[in-house]
């Protein structure tokens, strides 16, 4: 299985409230990526670096960057023995952004094995097992040769709008993802982070979904739900449910991570 860590966002949120913030407590965090920054005493990332570790069937790990922040995630990887491959989206600003779907392609480039998609802003809460999460995806393939299974958490009636929901039935199959809904939209209070994972004879449909909205505006492709929504339609998506996920989107949520992680 590959390992595909996406970390080629811009963090512009982040940028925003770090600008704003008056008590000047968090100021050298400024242009920091978001995976790089320190959650408890390491960086976000290296927390996943951590975990595949322990995982045999990971055989290779591909981080995705831009080409603004190439160097600093060289740097990062020096520090591990393991080989860590960094790839580039070729963007030098937020404007120039790829989007999170080309770079899940990009990660995947001339892979025919299983791949495990994780944003590099996102991190779970400790009842998380990805040995467990792997058994159920290796259960699941051996009942549909294409598969997917994909990250479920509660959500908070108040935040439902601020994030992907998925929508599932009695055996725990995604029957819709919706982008951030309003309460009243869905009776589901499941969120999904970008933590995916996907058979090596699946991933097609990850090129055949850039193929067919190339032409259009990027906020139809960038979204790593948008792709969800679709690949729903087309093979078999499970939910592996956790109890919780942190996302590192804004100043108040990465307080928030980094104070559990350090206790």
């Amino acid at each position: 299985m590959r390992a595909v860590i996406l970390a080629a966002g811009y963090g512009t949120r982040l940028e925003r409230d770090l600008k704003e913030d008056t008590t000047d407590c968090y100021s050298h965090l400024k242009g920091v990526p978001k995976p790089l920054l320190p959650i408890g005493r390491k960086p976000l990332i290296s927390h996943w670096i951590e975990i595949f570790e322990g995982i045999p069937e990971i055989t290779s790990i591909i981080v995705v960057v831009n080409s603004l922040h190439k160097n600093r995630f060289d740097k990062w990887a020096e520090s591990f023995e393991r080989r860590i491959t960094i790839v580039e989206d070729g963007s030098h600003c937020n404007e120039e952004r790829s989007g999170a779907i080309s770079c899940m392609q990009i990660g995947v480039e001339k892979c025919t094995e299983d791949v495990l998609f994780v944003a590099g802003d996102t991190l779970l809460k400790e009842d998380f097992s990805l040995h467990s999460m792997i058994s159920k995806f290796n259960s699941l393939e051996k009942l549909h040769k294409e598969c997917s299974l994909i990250v479920s958490a509660p959500v908070l009636e108040e935040n439902v709008s601020k994030h992907g929901i998925i929508e599932v039935d009695e055996d725990w199959r995604v029957t819709a993802f919706i982008e951030k809904p309003l309460p009243t939209e869905t009776a589901s209070r499941l969120q999904s982070p970008c933590v995916y994972m996907m058979s090596g004879s699946s991933i097609h449909h990850i090129q055949n979904f850039l193929k067919e909205r190339e032409d259009q505006p990027l906020h139809t492709r960038d979204a790593t739900g948008l792709f969800v929504t679709e690949l729903i339609r087309r093979v078999p998506v499970y939910a592996y449910h956790v109890k919780g996920r942190y996302d590192v989107g804004g100043l108040q949520s990465y307080v928030q991570c980094h104070q559990d992680f350090l206790n």
